[in-house]
């Protein structure tokens, strides 16, 4: 597959804060969302005999947050408002608009560009830096003994001996590789660069004429056995990986380009405004304040924030402990991702049907999905209710009865959080307020009905994955940014 643009790394389901009560006066009041009311004493009691909940101030102000949500979810369904409509759904899945966008900035500007011709596939099979190779591996323990090492070469040994009497290699990888990434493609590496293996296994792929197999090559990994096909049996699949090789060769060039020609310039404060934003994205979204300019543009502090809100919560949650220079590099990396997007737009670049109504199905289904499990889907709501004016106070209790299951975990209900950039469509819509002092109340409040605090158990330890064989640690460079994609491995 191509390389693309990849301007986030995922897709989901944003705009300004919305429009906010004045903070009230009431201070048992923690949130109040299109006329519904949480409070102090109602939130503390739920969630004080729940042990898993801690009761710090970030915690409970996110369980606000989520009655928030789904509240304002009821009250529009309530209102009748099926949040299809085209406006809606743009803004709604902004990340996945923009991450179309993309690529179809991407499918102009790079993919019509990459073009291989068979005299390069001839010439880049026999004589380049790239091999497509296949192998089967007998694994073994780095702390075996010498004993039981030579009986696994001597395994490797007896598989090599069935191919050279004619066994077919893919079944027999199938069969007998104990690399299980490989083993089920016929023992398949597929196209791989150098540098991208082991030392040992590099130098005897490398050794290796079009055709030809490896005796057992020892490596960490154990013994493998390394076939290189012949050109006629890949020529297809190598002309495609190559063509993908030239993709990212094309992209990395436009890339470098774009940042040469805009001259990104991150301001010296932007670090700590980035650690401020991570903390608190209400305020964030709501701030001008500048962290990087660029010819003909700047990346606020808003605009920030609503990118870091389209990637996953473990990019904002590094944020705190990152170093100032990551922090920098992280914010010019936003800035392209922005210009990308300007890019496209300047060149009148559009997002096809296909495109819209792809996005517009997912979201549909997701919606209903989450509307039925809160209890608040229009034809629900409909039967119980006798008048309109009526929907609204419905919808509020049905919301109401699901938090406090969720919150408590006393009943099987599934769990949907409303998508954060839907979240903020509706927050714009509806009156809604977080009051601090109410969240703070609450947390009080739950620790003295809870009573002391008991010391948490020991964790396990965690033990690390391991890797598969037979690839190295790739060499450091640029980290790929939520929105450029990564090398392939």
């Amino acid at each position: 597959m191509a390389r693309r643009f990849a301007v986030l790394a995922f897709v989901t389901l944003t705009g300004c804060a919305g429009l906010r009560d004045a903070i009230s006066a009431h201070q048992d009041v923690v949130a109040r969302a299109g006329g519904q009311v949480l409070t102090v004493n109602h939130l503390a009691e739920l969630i004080a005999p729940v042990k898993n909940v801690p009761l710090r101030r970030e915690v409970v102000d996110r369980i606000a947050e989520l009655w928030v949500d789904w509240q304002l979810l009821g009250q529009a369904t309530a209102a009748g408002d099926s949040l299809l409509d085209s406006a809606t759904v743009v803004a709604a899945n902004w990340p996945a608009m923009m991450q179309r966008l993309a690529d179809r900035l991407h499918d102009t500007m790079i993919v019509s560009r990459a073009r291989v011709t068979p005299l390069q596939v001839d010439s880049a099979y026999n004589a380049g830096n790239v091999r497509w190779l296949s192998h089967i591996l007998v694994t073994v323990r780095q702390d075996t003994t010498a004993q039981l090492k030579e009986a696994k070469r001597r395994e490797a040994a007896g598989i090599l001996a069935q191919l050279q009497r004619g066994a077919d290699f893919a079944k027999l990888a199938e069969q007998k590789s104990q690399d299980p990434g490989s083993a089920k493609n016929g023992g398949s590496l597929g196209l791989v660069s150098r540098g991208q293996m082991v030392k040992p296994f590099e130098d005897a792929a490398w050794g290796l004429k079009p055709g030809e197999m490896s005796p057992p090559v020892e490596s960490p990994f154990g013994w493998h056995i390394i076939w290189r096909p012949r050109l006629e049996q890949v020529r297809d699949s190598f002309a495609t990986h190559l063509k993908d090789l030239v993709v990212q060769h094309l992209d990395s060039a436009y890339l470098d380009s774009l940042k040469r020609q805009t001259g990104i310039k991150v301001k010296s404060s932007a670090p700590s405004t980035v650690r401020a934003a991570a903390a608190n994205l209400r305020d964030a979204k709501a701030s001008s304040r500048v962290l990087a300019t660029y010819n003909g543009g700047e990346l606020t502090e808003r605009e920030f924030a609503r990118w870091l809100e389209a990637y996953p919560p473990n990019t904002r949650g590094a944020i705190p402990q990152a170093p100032d220079s990551a922090l920098s590099e992280f914010v010019r990396s936003i800035a392209v991702n922005d210009m990308l997007i300007h890019s496209a737009q300047a060149r009148h670049i559009q997002l096809t049907v296909e495109d819209r109504d792809s996005v517009r199905t997912i979201y549909r289904r997701d919606l209903m999905q989450m509307e039925n499990e809160l209890g608040v889907a229009a034809d629900s709501l409909a039967a119980d209710s006798a008048a309109r004016q009526s929907r609204a106070e419905a919808a509020g209790r049905r919301v109401d009865a699901y938090f406090a299951q969720i919150v408590s975990g006393g009943a099987r209900r599934q769990f949907f959080e409303v998508p954060a950039f839907l979240g903020d469509v509706l927050r714009e819509r509806f009156a809604w307020q977080i009051s601090p002092v109410g969240v703070d109340r609450a947390v009080d409040k739950a620790r003295d009905l809870r009573g002391p605090a008991t010391p948490p158990a020991g964790a396990p330890m965690m033990t690390p994955a391991p890797s598969g064989p037979p690839m190295s640690t790739p060499p450091a460079g640029r980290q790929p940014v939520p929105g450029q994609g990564s090398k392939r491995r």
